[in-house]
């Protein structure tokens, strides 16, 4: 049965939005209320917004239409395909160039109806000033004094002689008249057809004339008096009140970004698209089921915990622009579960120079583990280093292989050379081998181009019986099942990031072979085991996330979100981002449940620094792996 709403209550954005994060397949009709040639259809599959049809618009074009309507009734039928692919843009692209679009165009109308406003203050200043000259003209010849002339006792405001005779005007009121006439006025009556009033009236005209000038004398009086008494009493008020507005202001705290009277915002920049996009989707469900859980249960002392989560596909120069967006316009509090070291490379920087919370990234990174460690970020995960060293420890002292027959497989950017790193220090410290002499090879971010790293290692002169992986899933895969198609004894042990569950699935796909016996280190223990963190963590996935299934990546975002939320409850109801940051420092010995206890402190902004084994069994699941 086809889902049908309407998008003044769902927008169009949040709709699409979650048929993309949930992976599914769909078609969103949309009836526009200007009528049917207006109406549109968009599809999306696999989580991909793929073809669009807006009125004559198709493709990108009909998806931006439709990103700007705002009323009309949507109509969802899931497992229904497009039959021709037209959009190869992600979806989260698309509404971050069109959000520009918004921005720009409302800037430019800004600024046009700022010069309006200078032009229409122009004009009304001019005619003000016209006015002013016209009244004040009359005024000015006013006070000269009235003028006559002495043959026809013509009156004149200006000039100094009589238009009509050119006799010389004298100043003053012409003898015998009561009443001026002015140049401009009629020419008075014929003194025998003028019929003067009697005395009696004018007197009474008068003295009505003087009662009224007494009555408006005594009222002005009483209103000048009254609004004496208010003017002191106002201006005396604010000093009576300055040390009680004084005190308040002292006592009030001052507004905190992302955070209001009934929630606080956090921001998500991680993949949603692309070929590291579980990653991103895996922490988003942690951290989404960790909050949703925490404001089932009335919120964090109050207030509701809300994630924005935008996609930047993995990489830097779409997430040096999310987290501008994030920050500056949608004013979230911090940072959570950032995806990436790449990603981390740009976004780092920016959080520090703003004086923002960077919360739990997935990532181990050196960077991000400074020492002494930058203030503002926090990391729950072990680090990529204690990841390499515990796999090299392994191969060299449990497995007995020798130094120089391990070799490592690495994404060629600040990912993979924080991983080589990690491997390189273990090896030089424990087993004195200097990091020029370890064999390298690698692939580029984002791409599945793995061939010349399988050159390397099996044409290398030294013999390779291992090798530590620093990659995302499908070149892992990819690589392996090359390697493995020539060297079926091949070791292979990846860090955490590959995404463990979407390798499994990968790796499957290309034999039980392929798969059995790939270890991958982990900075959380099984998402299937029985531990009390875990457990909640299986309870709240299916309430919260339906169809999600157990995995790495879900449960570390779920994992590093609660720790927030205990740090949350203990600053209290009044925090601000300096006070916060000290409440995380002085969190110590905090145990969850998971068989590891977290803390933080001053010098220590890492909470975990427990590595877990685990391998892939023959039918594709992992299983414990003990690496000492």
């Amino acid at each position: 049965m086809p889902l049908t709403g309407n998008l003044a209550e769902t927008s169009f954005t949040d709709l699409i939005q979650f048929y993309s994060i949930s992976r599914q397949t769909a078609a969103v009709t949309i009836e526009s209320p200007a009528g049917p040639d207006h109406n549109g259809v968009l599809f999306i599959e696999g989580g991909d917004v793929v073809d669009a049809r807006f009125g004559e618009l198709t493709g990108v074009e009909a998806v931006r239409r439709a990103l700007r309507l705002k009323e009309g009734v949507f109509r969802v039928e899931l497992n229904v395909k497009c039959d021709e692919r037209t959009i190869f843009e992600p979806w989260s692209k698309l509404v971050l160039e069109e959000m520009c679009a918004e921005d720009e165009a409302l800037n430019m109308e800004i600024a046009r109806a700022s010069e309006l406003d200078l032009e229409l203050e122009d004009k009304l200043g001019l005619e003000d000033r016209l006015e002013e000259e016209q009244i004040a003209m009359p005024a000015t010849e006013a006070t000269e004094g009235p003028r006559y002339c002495p043959v026809c006792n013509r009156k004149y405001l200006r000039g100094t002689t009589c238009s009509d005779d050119g006799a010389q005007l004298i100043r003053g009121s012409p003898p015998g008249r009561s009443t001026p006439t002015p140049h401009n006025l009629p020419r008075p009556m014929s003194p025998l057809r003028q019929q003067p009033p009697p005395e009696r009236r004018w007197g009474l005209w008068v003295g009505l004339a003087v009662g009224l000038v007494a009555v408006a004398v005594a009222v002005g009086l009483f209103l000048y008096q009254r609004a004496a008494r208010e003017q002191a009493a106002a201006l005396a008020a604010p000093q009576a009140t300055a040390p009680t507005e004084v005190a308040k202001a002292a006592t009030r705290t001052p507004p905190v970004q992302g955070v209001s009277d009934t929630e606080i915002i956090f921001g998500m920049s991680s993949p949603f698209s692309g070929p590291a996009k579980e990653l991103g989707r895996g922490m988003k469900t942690g951290v989404d089921i960790a909050f949703a859980a925490a404001n089932e249960a009335g919120g964090v002392n109050g207030r509701k915990v809300k994630l924005i989560a935008l996609d930047d596909g993995y990489e830097p120069d779409r997430t040096r622009l999310i987290v501008r967006e994030l920050a500056e316009k949608r004013g979230i509090f911090g940072f959570i579960g950032n995806v990436g070291t790449p990603t981390a490379e740009v976004s780092v920087p920016y959080a520090l120079e703003k004086k923002m919370l960077f919360y739990g990234p997935f990532t181990g990174a050196g960077l991000l583990r400074r020492d002494p460690p930058d203030r503002y970020v926090f990391n729950y995960r072990a680090s990529y280093a204690e990841e390499t060293a515990a796999a090299v420890k392994y191969l060299i002292d449990i497995k007995r292989m020798k130094p120089e027959e391990i070799a490592v497989f690495a994404q060629q950017d600040g990912y993979g050379d924080a991983g080589f790193n990690g491997v390189a220090k273990v090896m030089r410290a424990k087993y004195n081998r200097d990091a020029d002499k370890i064999l390298r090879v690698g692939y580029k971010r984002n791409t599945s181009d793995v061939q010349d790293a399988v050159d390397g290692i099996l044409k290398s002169r030294q013999k390779i019986r291992a090798v530590v992986m620093v990659p995302t899933y499908k070149a892992a895969a990819k690589f392996i099942g090359l390697v493995k198609a020539e060297r079926p004894d091949m070791v292979f042990s990846s860090v955490s990031f590959v995404g463990s569950q979407a390798l499994a699935e990968e790796l499957m796909g290309l034999g039980l072979k392929v798969a059995e016996g790939v270890i991958v280190t982990q900075v959380v223990p099984l998402p299937t085991s029985r531990s009390t963190a875990v457990l909640k963590y299986q309870e709240l996935l299916p309430r919260y996330s339906v169809g999600e299934k157990p995995d790495f990546v879900s449960l570390e975002g779920y994992m590093a979100a609660t720790l927030l939320i205990e740090a949350f409850k203990r600053a209290g109801r009044d925090f601000t981002m300096e006070t916060f940051i000290d409440t995380l420092e002085s969190m110590k010995g905090i145990d969850m449940g998971v068989g590891a206890i977290f803390s933080f402190g001053m010098s220590e902004h890492q909470a975990s620094h427990k590595v877990w084994g685990t391998i892939i069994d023959s039918t594709g699941a992992f299983q414990n792996f003990d690496l000492e």
